[in-house]
């Protein structure tokens, strides 16, 4: 072997030995969280897999946001997303989180655009599983949905407010049933005084995202753009049991129907450097 060839592979080694090192400091002693959360949260991948063990196998993380503008859609009115300028995520809240809220409303040289993107900043984001959040959401959706009824029986005849009412039933059905129940509710810059306010390791997870202000139609708002690790391998043992329960390859049955029950829950850890790994997988 050649010099190069030699230095590639020390280079090789060096970077797993990293890698490695890495991973066995995050999951050293006590996890910062552990929930068990289900398909409704970690989802299967879109793309077709065949019967056969995938070890490569990642499950998506799946979380929302609730916004002010819940409810203005016709077309799946009652789902949630992870788009949008959280309800909590004001001028202040950006200022606390680092954002140069003052210098970049005193350069306005983007506020004639409907959407502008602006900078962003890393934070850390509060997800909490199946709490106050997401069933003040369902309520929230339950009244509205209450009186989409009462226009109906005061409109008999009114054949398109009739399936409109039945989309919107639909929809309720699917939060209620396989939306994800993980809601961001806040977000910090450290983790020890997050930690304070949220004690409950088994409801509240935390993770290192990227926070991003922008202007729309002159306001100044805010949005979390992404969770750094959006996706969570599953070790093979574990994806071979979550292939025996969603039989990959099955037409039509390659992810969580809408409406449908999740089919597998999973214990999720996260570790000191705030990075995730699966535990444990059982079938519903």
């Amino acid at each position: 072997m050649n010099n190069k060839t030699i230095m590639a592979i020390a280079l090789l080694l060096l970077t797993n030995v990293v890698v490695l090192a890495g991973v066995a400091y995050n999951r050293s002693g006590d996890p910062d969280s552990s929930l068990l959360l289900t398909e409704r949260e970690l989802l299967l991948p879109y793309s077709s897999y065949s019967r056969q063990e995938n070890s490569g196998l990642a499950l998506g993380l799946r979380w929302n946001v609730i916004r002010t503008d819940m409810f203005d859609k016709n077309y799946r009115r009652y789902a949630l997303s992870s788009y949008g300028n959280p309800i909590w995520l004001t001028e202040q809240k950006q200022r606390e989180l680092g954002v140069d809220v003052d210098n970049i409303k005193k350069n306005k040289e983007y506020e004639n655009y409907q959407y502008k993107k602006i900078n962003s900043e890393e934070i850390i984001v509060v997800l909490e599983y199946d709490g106050e959040s997401f069933k003040k959401a369902i309520k929230d959706a339950e009244n509205d949905f209450k009186k989409e009824q009462q226009k109906i029986s005061k409109n008999t005849d009114n054949k398109v407010l009739k399936k409109q009412v039945k989309t919107y039933e639909q929809s309720l059905a699917e939060l209620k049933n396989s939306e994800s129940r993980l809601i961001a509710i806040d977000a910090g810059l450290d983790l020890q005084t997050l930690r304070a306010k949220y004690k409950d390791r088994s409801k509240y997870l935390m993770l290192r995202a990227e926070l991003s202000p922008y202007w729309e139609n002159t306001k100044l708002l805010a949005s979390i753009n992404q969770i750094f690790i959006s996706s969570v391998h599953v070790p093979l043992p574990y994806s071979k049991k979550i292939n025996e329960i969603v039989r990959f390859g099955q037409k039509n049955n390659q992810y969580i129907a809408r409406a449908k029950k999740p089919r597998y829950q999973i214990e999720l850890k996260v570790g000191k450097r705030l990075e995730p790994w699966i535990d444990r997988v059982k079938q519903l």
